[in-house]
């Protein structure tokens, strides 16, 4: 028996516990995305305070976010691999249930090589099962004529409901409320994926596959995911910061944000259609064009009007974007490869990119303010536009030498 089988044997029983009363849907797709995106939205504003909580300095809860982040990186093409080489479905299961054990270990103690050792196999586990789920999300989306964008909609509701539920309930019951609330949402989410449909079996063919990056175009397309993720840097890192240095209130701060976010859900309800009417891969180039004028506008004026419009782009940066990019990759990658693939577009684009992108900001916004962060973010995003058109270029070559 193989390592990779091995690691998983005890656990593949799970699958058994499936009901074969239930006919395969949309909704244990829909309730997995809606659980893992509101842990994200408790995590992200939430968790740091819950460290402070705890009473743990700064620069400590920078190293455990920076933590988190750096395990994107190789966690997701990994178990991209583990997945393409033995049951996607079983790893999913898996790697659900023991991000929710991992997590449980933070309500047994408190220090710091806890909380860190706690940290790092909750990380490695939890960037497991996003990528996977989405191959299996599009690959259904493929098969039997579903919307992704309208399955992934419920990742952004469930964000939404907790990142702005969750506050009042710790003004209410104290911060002790967060680590329950993460830990319930990952039972749930690892719960939904016992009942996650499965895409049609698919007969592997003997021809070998070329690897993942041998196509130009798919190099150039997940360096354009790269320069997106890494221009949305000073976005996530810094911008709440230069708002509230500019005099907004924390409450105008907050209804930016949700501006942007009802943004992102409005494009995915009509993902679909512009997908069929644009096309990917000019949808991908779009988008970059969208996050290099955004960036623009954040560097030139604080004006409210303004900003109004720049968050309303987030539809294009993110949702437009994120849609394309895994249904490209969807495209792009064989049968035997797909949740690597997935994977590998989580880890560049997120991972690499994303923390590269938070860290220069970090250096750029308080040695060069935030005018030349946001200039250099918007300098990134032209590059992504280079890059992905690079890509569409290429595919089009490659597609007319085989017609």
């Amino acid at each position: 028996m193989n390592p990779e089988s091995w690691c998983l044997s005890g656990f593949c029983s799970v699958s058994s516990l499936q009901p074969h009363l239930i006919t395969p849907s949309r909704w244990p797709i829909a309730g997995f995305y809606a659980c893992y995106f509101a842990v994200i939205g408790v995590w992200i504003p939430y968790w740091p305070l819950y460290l402070t909580n705890l009473g743990y300095g700064a620069e400590t809860i920078g190293l455990l976010t920076a933590l988190t982040q750096w395990i994107r990186i190789p966690g997701p093409p990994l178990w991209g691999r583990l997945a393409d080489r033995t049951s996607r479905h079983t790893v999913i299961i898996f790697s659900c249930f023991a991000a929710f054990a991992a997590f449980c270990l933070f309500f047994f103690g408190s220090g710091l090589l806890w909380v860190v050792m706690a940290t790092i196999l909750y990380s490695i586990f939890h960037t497991g099962p996003l990528s996977l789920t989405d191959a299996t999300a599009m690959e259904l989306s493929s098969q039997r004529h579903w919307d992704y964008g309208k399955l992934r909609l419920w990742g952004s509701w469930g964000f939404i409901l907790f990142s702005l539920g969750v506050g009042p309930l710790t003004d209410w019951g104290g911060m002790g409320f967060v680590p329950i609330t993460i830990a319930l949402l990952l039972l749930g989410n690892a719960f939904f994926t016992l009942w996650l449909p499965r895409s049609n079996p698919v007969v592997k063919s003997e021809t070998p596959v070329p690897h993942l990056f041998a196509r130009p175009d798919t190099r150039w397309f997940y360096g354009s995911a790269l320069l997106m993720q890494f221009s949305h840097g000073g976005y996530y890192g810094f911008m709440s910061l230069h708002l509230q240095h500019q005099g907004y209130s924390l409450t105008a701060i907050g209804l930016l944000w949700a501006i942007g976010v009802f943004a992102e859900v409005g494009l995915m309800i009509l993902s679909g259609r512009l997908l069929a009417r644009f096309g990917v891969l000019r949808m991908l180039t779009f988008s970059l064009l969208m996050a290099a004028l955004r960036w623009s506008l954040y560097s030139i004026t604080i004006e409210l009007s303004v900003l109004i419009v720049a968050q309303l782009l987030h539809a294009f940066t993110f949702a437009a974007f994120h849609i394309a990019s895994v249904r490209r990759v969807h495209e792009i990658a064989s049968i035997q490869e797909r949740a690597t693939a997935q994977g590998w577009l989580a880890a560049l684009s997120y991972g690499a990119g994303g923390g590269l992108g938070m860290a220069i900001s970090g250096l750029l916004f308080n040695r060069m303010g935030y005018e030349a962060m946001f200039f250099l973010m918007s300098l990134a995003a032209l590059f992504g536009v280079m890059a992905s058109h690079r890509a569409m270029i290429l595919f089009q070559r490659q597609e007319h030498l085989h017609v």
